[in-house]
């Protein structure tokens, strides 16, 4: 094995190691020691490439926002798809996200708080601008007529990774179908009716994996 995939091998198991620990007992109960029990491998091997938990962590959003942010750049510099196209792809990658969809289950804001905060920070400046291109793209293409592309990419933002978290905001499920319904409809009353009421399904049948 080369070097270079021995060293993503071992960085992959502390991070799944750590990743799992986090979200089930919270960061602040998680010791190195606890890393290095799950992950199969000796302190020496962990704190080559981490000398703290924190890193850990820090090293994961970094990398998860790193791989969101490519993924939403290279959607809106994409040529072949129109806007719409390009908004049912965001909704594919954020609902099928199996580790985002497993952290949220074991309440990852609540346990670790300040790495949402991260998140969110990352979301409101720097994903919404891909968001606001692409509603811009939509705008010139005459798709539809967005008069504030840049507040409701935010608004988005908002909605979908607070309002529809059900860590954050304590809804049973049927409350959560309304609030899908709604944000369909809010767009389409904006005359901007970029989620279809399949994309609407998709995000419904996701969020119920969270109320099982």
């Amino acid at each position: 094995m080369k070097q270079e995939k021995r060293v993503l091998l071992t960085k992959s198991k502390i991070l799944n190691a750590a990743i799992k620990l986090f979200s089930e007992k919270g960061y602040n109960e998680t010791t190195m020691q606890d890393i290095m029990l799950l992950s199969g491998l000796s302190k020496g091997a962990i704190y080559h490439y981490f000398k703290s938990k924190q890193e850990i962590l820090d090293y994961y959003i970094n990398s998860q926002k790193k791989l969101v942010t490519n993924q939403l750049k290279d959607l809106a510099e994409n040529p072949t798809l129109t806007a719409k196209q390009k908004i049912e792809n965001i909704i594919d990658q954020l609902f099928s996200n199996e580790s985002l969809i497993e952290l949220t289950g074991n309440k990852w804001a609540e346990k670790v708080p300040f790495a949402l905060l991260d998140t969110l920070r990352n979301s409101l400046n720097v994903l919404s601008g891909y968001i606001e291109e692409i509603l811009e793209q939509g705008n010139i293409d005459g798709e539809f007529a967005c008069i504030y592309p840049k507040e409701v990419s935010q608004i988005l933002i908002v909605l979908i990774d607070i309002w529809l978290d059900p860590v954050i905001v304590n809804s049973s499920y049927e409350e959560m179908c309304n609030k899908v319904d709604f944000i369909i409809l809010f767009l389409r009353k904006l005359e901007i009716p970029i989620i279809s009421d399949e994309s609407g399904q998709k995000i419904k049948e996701r969020l119920k994996c969270y109320y099982v």
